[in-house]
């Protein structure tokens, strides 16, 4: 990256927005020459240089020898009422890659620098058109993989969820402004700015990051997806059962034993009945006693992944032991677990009733009887997991869900201050540790500048009064 190319620059920018290949691509440029470039690259055609905004037009664009680049629709608008604040024009051509290309060329011969990497939102964030936590939600959202995710995610982009972080971000700085005003006030007896009575007030406030805070590991699932982990002895079908769910060949299946060998990772998106899950489905090696160093390496990866795994499911093969299920880590309490009975196609009635009776001795109470070979019991195990998932990723409408470690971290942060704000004798310490609990908070609602205390005190107080 040159000294030129950084995110601070007020250089004008070009990219392509969306993917090649289909019927249109749409490439946008953004910047203060934005306008006059694109007087440029229609003016060769002898066209009307009268820009009209906020509506498409249809055209055609020259390089600037003069050659035809494409005949396409554009749109200008001025700012600072654009996505970026900035003068911005869109370009929709034909999807051919390479139609794109040479016109994001010509931009480029014209003074319009290829994008950095979300450049876009960050000049949005810049010039006051988004919040930083709305900017990363739209990231959030292109890379959403089931209903929920864009649910959560559109609500973060429309600002809907920005307001309850506002509003957590409001009464904090208002029990900040009131410290600052105690420690002037703290030789004289006022109630409102009293050290106890801005702890209890903060209280309220310590609850609702709290609970805040427990929403992140629903948010990662909601997001990136339900770890599931297949475990199970060798040969037990886990990674034919695997390749059924997936309705492709992943996984290599073969009679003999230990295989598979390190985990095979793939995401799945499974229907519920109100919305859809995404799974990240990991096949695992076969517990079992081994002097093989690189089989032993295999196991101890699936008891990693057992361990860290939102949701188990135990293959069976019904002819052979239970012995795995005593290998396995010991269940967290927001684990679940699914027996998976496989070989149903080649499996007597006798042996499944004896199967079913052990799981039922063992705990188990969801067990679904599959065999891969014929499909039979394949989508009601992903119906069955689906409710699962389902149900253990239920929220609120509206609800404030945290689905990215930096805010997560950031909340944590938080709470360390604040937790240690209550414990202080001394309000100086208190408004201290007030101030780096909101610059912690920062990436969640905004910077927030000594001016904005300032403010906050000037706003609701008149001092000396």
């Amino acid at each position: 990256m040159s000294q030129k190319e950084n995110y601070l620059s007020e250089d004008t920018i070009a990219a392509l927005s969306t993917p090649t290949g289909g019927a249109v691509a749409i490439v946008r440029m953004s910047g203060p020459h934005s306008f006059a470039i694109h007087l440029r690259l229609i003016k060769a055609a002898a066209q009307s240089t009268q820009l009209t905004l906020r509506r498409l037009t249809l055209g055609t664009l020259y390089s600037e020898a003069g050659e035809l680049l494409d005949q396409a629709l554009w749109a200008a608008f001025a700012r600072p009422d654009t996505y970026t604040g900035e003068d911005l024009i869109e370009y929709h051509i034909h999807g051919n890659p390479w139609i794109a290309q040479r016109l994001l060329e010509t931009l480029s011969t014209y003074g319009a620098r290829q994008a950095l990497p979300g450049e876009f939102s960050f000049r949005a964030v810049r010039n006051g058109k988004m919040s930083l936590f709305q900017a990363q939600a739209v990231a959030d959202l292109i890379a959403a993989t089931n209903d929920s995710a864009v649910s959560v995610a559109l609500e973060k982009v429309t600002g809907s969820q920005a307001q309850h972080l506002t509003s957590l971000g409001q009464d904090l700085r208002e029990i900040a402004a009131l410290s600052e005003i105690g420690i002037d006030f703290a030789d004289q007896d006022v109630e409102e700015v009293s050290l106890p009575r801005l702890k209890e007030r903060l209280r309220l406030t310590i609850q609702k990051l709290e609970e805040l805070s427990h929403t992140y590991s629903r948010g990662v699932q909601l997001q990136d997806g339900v770890r599931v982990a297949l475990v199970g002895l060798p040969n037990a079908g886990k990674s034919s059962f695997f390749n059924a769910l997936l309705g492709e060949d992943r996984s290599i299946v073969s009679e003999v034993a230990g295989t598979t060998r390190d985990v095979i990772r793939e995401r799945l998106t499974l229907r519920g009945q109100k919305t859809s899950v995404t799974l990240r489905l990991e096949d695992t090696a076969g517990l079992r006693s081994t002097q093989d160093t690189v089989e032993k390496f295999g196991i101890e990866r699936t008891l990693n992944s057992a361990r860290n795994a939102d949701l188990i499911l135990w293959v069976i093969d019904p002819h052979s032991s239970f012995d795995s299920m005593e290998q396995l880590p010991t269940q967290s309490a927001n684990q679940h677990i699914i027996a998976i009975l496989t070989k149903l196609d080649t499996t007597e009635p006798e042996i499944l009733d004896s199967a079913r009776k052990t799981l039922n001795q063992l705990g188990i109470s969801t067990a679904v009887e599959i065999s891969s070979k014929t499909g039979q019991g394949i989508s009601e195990v992903a119906k069955r997991i689906a409710e699962i998932c389902e149900k253990s990723l239920e929220r609120k409408p509206g609800e404030l869900i945290l689905t990215r470690l930096d805010h997560s971290k950031a909340v944590h942060e938080t709470l360390v201050h604040l937790r240690r704000s209550v414990q202080v004798p001394e309000i100086d310490l208190f408004a201290s540790d007030l101030r780096q609990a909101l610059n912690s908070l920062a990436p969640l609602i905004g910077e927030t500048l000594p001016d904005d205390i300032l403010g906050k005190i000037f706003s609701n107080f008149c001092i000396g009064k």
